[in-house]
């Protein structure tokens, strides 16, 4: 048996190690008006169509992020 201690650090080391934990989906659409599923993480913001990965927005990346109206707008560096 475990302790209740040891049993949550263990689904803790689990739930770390997958890819989709704690990540919360927006509803959005493309330039072109499709629709995705947009994320923030720890390493930037995703982008999803359903639930396919299709874009990362690595935080190094971005240079500005911002909201105008219901437009999302995301700057990268060069």
């Amino acid at each position: 048996g475990q302790t209740p201690a040891e049993s949550d650090f263990q689904v803790l080391e689990i739930a770390r190690k997958l890819e989709m934990y704690g990540i919360r989906f927006h509803t959005a659409s493309d330039r072109e008006g499709a629709r995705i599923n947009l994320a923030v993480s720890h390493m930037g913001v995703l982008v999803f169509q359903g639930t396919t990965k299709i874009n990362t927005f690595n935080w190094s990346r971005v240079r500005k992020l911002s909201f105008k109206r219901k437009r999302f707008l995301i700057k990268l560096h060069p």
